[in-house]
């Protein structure tokens, strides 16, 4: 625990007068702005925030889709090559004979 220095008589009454002179200030008439805005501020940044971690599983999956769709148009691509290729050639061959 902390151990508090030992003030002298001058010393404690200066902090004793300083202290004086603050309480003798007048208080400050401040008024405070509307915390109205600002709890709705809170608020919707709140939601955008959970809409956010709500929507993040979608736009994850929505890229895996993309890519399973390009991976599929490929692989269709690649199995039906030979039937199209078969398909444009032989008529081709029948007529040059």
């Amino acid at each position: 625990m902390a151990k508090w220095p030992e003030l002298e008589d001058d010393d404690e009454r200066m902090v004793a007068a300083f202290m004086a002179r603050v309480a003798a200030l007048p208080a400050a008439n401040v008024t405070l702005p509307d915390p109205m805005p600002l709890w709705w501020k809170g608020q919707l940044v709140r939601r955008w925030e959970a809409e956010r971690q709500a929507q993040q599983p979608l736009d994850v999956m929505e890229r895996v889709e993309i890519a399973a769709g390009l991976a599929a148009a490929a692989g269709l691509l690649l199995w039906v090559t030979p039937n199209v290729v078969r398909f444009v050639t032989d008529p081709l061959r029948q007529l040059l004979g």
